[in-house]
Formats: structure tokens, sequence, C-alpha cells
């Protein structure tokens, strides 16, 4: 079965073409965009023990970084491997064994609740793998820009039952946002000397699997879920040293399902944060909005034909600069619509069926 990776899956490359990526049974789909704006795929990559847990992260150079779990040869022990792209459409390197996630009691059997997540420092070029354990709360390991893998270390030592989900804005410190047993949702912040702080606390409802986050200013990350209540999207950000946190603020419309996708552009000159949702009503709806103005509203409209059975909607931005969606349908095959410039306003054109989605094709990467 073909699912989507929790976070971002789709991504520019630095030759600017278009990369998509998924996860199966036994490891991951690529589509590749070729330069005449097709897509080549799905390509299998497998991998021998695969877990699955798929996370990717783009950096500053246009680097893919993946992480995600694999079973030891001998036992049921679950790894935390990475790999990277460096160039689009070309092989992975060689995936990097991180071991067994160590959380504060310093024992290998502590069993994975959620991750790995990964996470790029867009300044420095540092990558952060995450992984949530049930006794020993959120740990972490870290990559110099030279390559160097530090220990495991602990973001907190409070355990997460449910989701939760990392940023670094540029600038700022690495945060953790996380659900908590007992329904509260907690920020922890990076405060130098490889210590987190607890920076927020507050108390709301989460539907599990909707998590997103998005860089949408100078050290500042939103946050966006679903509220269960109605399956209505709200967004949230912390207080800063400009800017004060507006609390958590509904983005309106009928609700959708599902984890949203997320995309910061350049729409007519202005900054806008560009949202995709499987609809409450069917199909895939995208809106647009000035960045950090989600308090005018949202208003949703629907990408080509409504009854298109598709999830995981991702949002995107093209060589020719036109926002592109990316989906996922009933089978696994990849869809995908792109904007269309010689209309006003925010018009999207038809689905287009990229590739032939063939998992059973041999291997031709690890």
């Amino acid at each position: 079965m073909v699912q989507p990776p929790a976070g971002r899956w789709l991504f520019t490359g630095g030759d600017g073409r278009l990369t998509a990526y998924a996860a199966t049974a036994t490891g991951l789909l690529r589509w590749t965009e070729t330069a005449h704006g097709a897509f080549e795929g799905p390509l299998p990559i497998e991998v021998p023990g695969w877990a699955g847990g798929l996370s990717l992260a783009r950096s500053s150079q246009g680097y893919v970084c993946f992480a995600g779990l694999r079973r030891a040869p001998q036992g049921d022990a679950l790894h935390v491997i990475v790999s990277t792209q460096y160039q689009t459409g070309r092989p992975l390197i060689d995936w990097s064994d991180l071991g067994v996630p160590v959380g504060a009691g310093g024992g290998g059997d502590d069993p994975v609740v959620a991750g790995p997540l990964v996470v790029v420092n867009q300044n420095s070029g540092s990558v952060h793998v995450l992984v949530s354990l049930r006794h020993g709360g959120i740990v972490r390991r870290s990559r110099t820009p030279e390559g160097r893998w530090g220990q495991w270390k602990n973001v907190t030592d409070r355990p997460y039952a449910g989701e939760f989900t990392a940023a670094m804005a540029a600038g700022g410190p690495l945060e953790v946002l996380a659900v908590s047993a007992d329904g509260s949702v907690d920020r922890w912040a990076g405060a130098g000397g490889g210590r987190f702080e607890l920076r927020d606390r507050f108390g709301i409802a989460v539907a599990d699997g909707t998590l997103t986050v998005l860089e949408t200013g100078k050290k500042r990350s939103t946050y966006l879920w679903r509220y269960p209540g109605d399956d209505s999207l709200v967004a949230w950000r912390a207080a800063t040293g400009t800017a004060q946190s507006a609390g958590v603020m509904a983005l309106g419309g009928p609700g959708g399902r599902g984890r949203p996708g997320a995309v910061r552009t350049v729409i007519g000159e202005y900054d806008c944060t560009v949202l995709a949702q499987c609809g409450a009503h069917g199909g895939i709806e995208v809106t647009a909005y000035v960045t950090e103005n989600e308090g005018y509203g949202t208003w949703w409209a629907p990408i080509g034909d409504p009854a298109v059975a598709a999830t995981a909607p991702q949002p995107g931005v093209d060589r020719a600069r036109r926002l592109v969606v990316a989906a996922l349908d009933r089978t696994g095959a990849l869809l995908l619509s792109r904007q269309d410039l010689t209309q006003d306003g925010l018009v999207f054109g038809p689905w287009e069926r990229m590739g032939d989605h063939a998992p059973s094709v041999a291997a031709g990467q690890r």
C-alpha cells in the first residue's frame, strides 16, 4: 500500500524540477519531473528491513534529507536510518544507521511511539532527527554541517503518546510541538547548550494525524491542525520578540479531513501561504492568504473535478513559478494540477496522472 509521508513530500530541486515521494511496505517510491514537465516513475527504492516512519526535509541548497525506521536483522529493535538525495533524479546515498533511540532511562528497549522526524537548519546546514519514545519522552540526534553525528539527547523526558512535529525557522531555535496524554499542547524550544525549555502550554483538542508546520516569518513558525469537534483547521504560533501570539485562530470553511499541505510563495507581489486539503464535500480544495493574516479568514476553492478521489494534497512551486498541487489517488498514483497563469486569480488546470504505479518493478537503488 502506498502512503504519503507525515509531512512534506513534494519538493523543488536546485534545478527547479519537482520530485514527489511516497512510502510503501518495502521502502520508497519516487516520481521525478523531466526537463519537459512530464514525470518519470514511480521508481521503487527498496530498503532492507524497512519499518516505515518516512520523513523528509529540504535544505536551502535543494538537498532532500530522509529519515525512517528499519528493523534489526536479529530481533525486533527499531533502528533510525537516514539518507540524502543531493541532486534531482540522482540516487540516494547509502543509508546510515543511527541505532536504537535512547531515552531518559538510557535503555534501548523503549518503544517508539512516533517518528522519526527530520529537520534541517537552513542557516548552518545541520540536520536534526527526532523520535518520540513511550517512556523516554522525545529525543534527538543531530548532524553537524561537516557530517558528524552526535549522540542521542533528550529534548524532554516527559512521555508523549500523541502526535508531535518539529520546526527550525531560519535564525531561530529547534522547537517541538507535542500533544500530551492529558490533551494539552506543549511547545519545547532550544535554549542553548543542548537544553530545551517548555515555552508554551495550552489546552485544545487536536485531531490525530493533522499536525502541520510552516515557517512564516523571521524566527517564526505557524502550526496548523484540525479541531476534532468540526474538523475545521486552526492555526497557532508562539509570541516572539516582535510579535504577540494571537492564540488559536480558526481558518474558516466547512472543515475537511486529514493533514493539510502548506507552502509559502509570492502571489501578485504578496508573501502568501497556500494550503491544500481534502474538503468536507469531497475533492481537493485550496486556499491562499497573505502570510500570518489568518485572522481575516480563508476561502476554499475546489481543484478540478470534485469527484476525483485523492488524498494527502501537497502544494508546491515549479520552475515556472506556478503553484502546483500534488495528491495520491486510491491506487497510489501521483496526480498533479498546475496553476493556469493565463487566468486571473488562483485558477488551476485539470488533474493529470503522472507516470504509472508499478511497485513490483525491481529496485534500482538501496
